[in-house]
């Protein structure tokens, strides 16, 4: 019987265009729950997308999972644990994203869906987001792509989508950028037939909405400890922006 997921080695993913956003970084991976083997990979430069690619390339060959993260998203301490047990217990699927919703308004979820029959005038199908009418009260739910923050990638997806994993969709005139990486990414596994869940056990905050509290901005990350569990730390570490800055 092969082990499951959360028993293996992987790479956690931290792809930033600065250096000092890693102390965005530094707050959320405080106290994250990581099975034992497993390996922290950041990479900064201007171009976020090559970060990311050069850490996939990178990725050791005993490294069976990696989970992408945004240098401007928060998470509870147990989310990469929730996910790989959500991970373990759905096999069919090959990749699993947290519930994230959009930085800036309206606010809807990170989640889409194809439009069957219907495209744009660069040939590309359209996608609609998901609403959080739809959204499962627990469970799992199919989606054909989403954001990669948060996203949790079997190696034998990586494997066969190939290098470059993520690359942006130009327009016909190649003159801008039509389709983010992520989506691409999205894309492209679900034509090799891979299956992408969001999970509504896991939940991934936002610096647009989430903003630290001052106490922590006091650099006192060591109280986190504190804390007894994952949603408790989130909510005293974390505050809505409309609580003030």
């Amino acid at each position: 019987m092969s082990r499951g997921l959360a028993s293996q080695p992987g790479c956690v993913a931290l792809p930033t265009s600065e250096i000092g956003r890693f102390m965005l970084f530094t707050i959320s991976l405080a106290g994250t729950v990581q099975p034992r083997g497993s390996r922290i990979h950041a990479a900064a430069s201007a171009n976020v997308i090559e970060n990311l690619n050069s850490i996939v390339r990178e990725m050791m060959p005993d490294e069976r999972w990696l989970w992408v993260l945004g240098d401007d998203h928060v998470w509870p301490t147990d989310t990469l644990q929730v996910l790989l047990a959500e991970m373990d217990a759905h096999p069919e699927a090959d990749l699993m994203v947290p519930l994230v919703v959009k930085r800036n308004p309206p606010w809807h979820l990170v989640l889409y869906h194809l439009l069957e029959g219907r495209y744009d005038e660069n040939g590309i199908q359209l996608l609609r987001p998901y609403s959080f009418e739809e959204i499962p009260p627990s469970g799992v739910l199919e989606v054909d792509a989403a954001g990669s923050a948060g996203m949790l990638i079997r190696r034998e997806v990586l494997d066969a989508v190939g290098d470059p994993w993520f690359n942006s969709t130009p327009d016909r005139d190649g003159r801008q950028v039509i389709m983010n990486e992520d989506i691409t990414f999205c894309l492209r596994a679900r034509e090799l037939g891979f299956r992408l869940f969001a999970t509504t056990a896991a939940t991934m905050g936002h610096l647009g909405i989430f903003n630290v509290r001052p106490a922590y901005r006091e650099n006192r990350w060591g109280a986190l400890t504190e804390f007894s569990s994952a949603d408790e730390q989130f909510k005293h570490l974390f505050m809505p922006l409309e609580e003030g800055q």
